[in-house]
């Protein structure tokens, strides 16, 4: 299912019980229509979500879910006297990524947080093996 390519989003359906959105995907190849998670296509094709929510009035708007799901935590810093980290939300572009407190992400999110922190301890190990190439 790895590359696969969207011709468009046919529409969405919205459990409100889990807070989750699925969207009917039409294939760009012949595989038949499919129903498919918010957090997969955004994986896979980033653009063509935000653009589907976009052209209906926004996502917020659309669903009116109350809740949300972490998509990727971007970095962490501190913010207004706490740890927090950058969150981007699942089928929300980057520019309405938000800092939220450490505790609330660690405990709402968890394999967010660690994969995070794996892209960061590699992204410093190769930093630092850059430096050591620079001597």
């Amino acid at each position: 299912m790895a590359n696969r390519e969207i011709e468009y989003l046919v529409r969405h359906r919205v459990d409100r019980q889990n807070s989750t959105v699925k969207l009917l995907v039409e294939w760009a190849d012949d595989t038949p229509r499919s129903w498919e998670a918010e957090e997969y296509l955004q994986r896979i094709d980033p653009k063509a979500l935000y653009s589907y929510w976009e052209e209906r009035g926004g996502r917020d708007h659309v669903t009116r879910l109350q809740q949300f799901h972490v998509y990727k935590v971007k970095s962490k810093g501190w913010k207004r006297g706490e740890w927090a980290y950058n969150c981007q939300w699942v089928g929300c572009p980057p520019d309405q990524n938000t800092w939220e407190p450490e505790d609330k992400i660690l405990s709402n999110a968890p394999a967010a947080v660690a994969d995070w922190e794996a892209r960061e301890a590699a992204r410093l190990a190769r930093v630092a093996a850059r430096n050591v190439g620079n001597q």
